[in-house]
Order: structure tokens, then C-alpha cells, then sequence
């Protein structure tokens, strides 16, 4: 299975009907595997572009973290934490594929993007 980003777009921007669309939160995360693959946030805005959510990392005090008094496995846990997070525009051109199940069912899309603009997108339940 592996590590993967979560793509998040309007649910209105997908071709699926009015039922389906009410299956699915309007903040509901979609998988790809088309960038990072480190659980990175990826945006398709509603102006149709793209954007990846990019930090950097910082050392968390001991103090502050889940079991601060561990001095084991348990003790590494959130050891670092996100700083100077920030959106980036990508101008990327190509197809990203993205999916997730809701309900019982697997849908997939693909997004096409021409110079850093979404053109169209295609799929649905699979």
C-alpha cells in the first residue's frame, strides 16, 4: 500500500450526480501517489489550480510531546513539528490520479492539467 499524499477538491468540481455528491464531505481527503507520497496536503483550488501544502520541521521540546516522561520508543513520538507552513502554487501540466472509497464503493479520477490549469477531469465510481 505505501505512504501516499491527500488531494482535496471541491466536491462540486467532480462529475458525479447529486446523490453521490451528497456521499461525500465537503472536506472529505482523496489519495494520490502523483507527488511527495510523505501524507502531504494537495489542493485543486475552484479556480482550477494546484497547490501543495509545503512546512518546514522543527524539533519539539520534550516537555511538549504525547509522553514526555518516556525515555523509550514511546518518548519519539511527535518529535517534530511543522513550522512556516505555506501554500505553493505548482504549474504542473499532466494527469493526476486520485481515489478513495466512500460508502462501498472505490471511486477514481483523473485530473488534467494544462499549464498549471485544471482543463478537465474524468472518472468516477469504479
Amino acid at each position: 500500500m505505501g505512504m501516499f499524499d491527500n488531494l482535496f477538491i471541491n466536491k462540486n468540481k467532480l462529475p458525479l450526480s447529486d446523490e453521490e455528491k451528497n456521499l461525500i464531505d465537503d472536506d472529505h481527503p482523496w489519495q494520490t501517489k502523483d507527488f511527495d507520497c510523505e501524507l502531504t496536503e494537495v489542493f485543486i483550488t475552484d479556480d482550477g489550480e494546484l497547490e501543495i501544502n509545503r512546512w518546514d520541521l522543527e524539533e519539539t521540546p520534550k516537555e511538549e510531546r504525547p509522553y514526555p516522561n518516556d525515555d523509550g520508543f514511546f518518548g519519539l513520538f511527535g518529535m517534530f513539528k511543522r513550522v512556516n507552513e505555506r501554500l505553493e502554487k505548482i504549474p504542473f501540466h499532466g494527469y493526476i490520479k486520485f481515489y478513495s472509497v466512500i460508502g462501498d464503493n472505490r471511486y477514481q479520477f483523473y485530473a488534467k492539467f494544462t499549464d498549471g490549469k485544471l482543463v478537465e477531469i474524468d472518472g468516477g465510481k469504479n
